[in-house]
């Protein structure tokens, strides 16, 4: 879950993890630019974050301790008994055996997780420590990545964009309705000043004719 998770490059940026490189309570991982082929990153964990709190707390690991301490060579042999042992000999999307599995494979199935999942190529090629685009079509093209676009989708666009007209539409009558109200408050205004005029010089009349 952790490489599903973190799409890092396994071994090379997994065996040097240490518990210190965790931050927020196991809800950030910092790859030093040092174990990184490319470049360090601060990244947010986003599936595996519990699991991976309670796997330090049962081993009893501290701040200096590798988290993975294992031997790769023999963690691949371990993946692909265990691909070979759930699905035999059968092929994946990508037209390789389940047999064959690697912990390189994880960075494939990341990238195809969280591609549809970034709304910013950028961020994307930041979280697994690219400098160039082709990397994301490289990682993602064999796995069987497809066409997700649904009707729903187009729905979902039809609506909102509904939802604006109606919007604004909406706004500009209460613009209207503010400028009519203006409009009688204003003349209501005036009532009063002529209203107040008149009875001024009606007053003023009844004084001339007591004079």
């Amino acid at each position: 879950m952790f490489l599903l998770d973190t799409g890092m490059r396994a071994p090379s940026e997994l065996i040097n993890i240490k518990v210190s490189d965790l931050n927020k309570d196991c809800k950030e991982l910092n790859i030093m630019d040092e174990i990184s082929k490319t470049f360090g990153r601060r990244i947010k964990l986003m599936l595996s974050s519990e699991l991976l709190k309670d796997f330090i707390r049962n081993n009893g690991l501290k701040s200096e301790d590798y988290i993975f301490d294992i031997d790769p060579a023999s963690t691949n042999k371990y993946l692909k008994r265990l691909g070979q042992r759930i699905f035999g000999e059968e092929l994946s999307p990508a037209g390789e055996k389940y047999s064959n599995l690697t912990m390189y494979d994880f960075r494939h199935c990341s990238c195809c997780y969280w591609l549809p999942r970034y709304k910013n190529e950028n961020a994307l090629k930041y979280r697994f420590g690219w400098k160039k685009s082709d990397k994301i079509h490289y990682y993602s093209e064999l796995l069987g990545m497809k066409d997700t676009i649904t009707e729903e989708d187009l729905l979902l666009d039809l609506t909102k964009t509904e939802m604006e007209k109606r919007l604004l539409e909406s706004e500009k009558q209460n613009q209207i309705l503010m400028e009519k109200f203006d409009t009688i408050q204003q003349q209501s205004n005036e009532g009063a000043l002529l209203l107040a005029d008149l009875q001024r010089k009606m007053k003023e009349l009844q004084e001339a004719k007591q004079n």
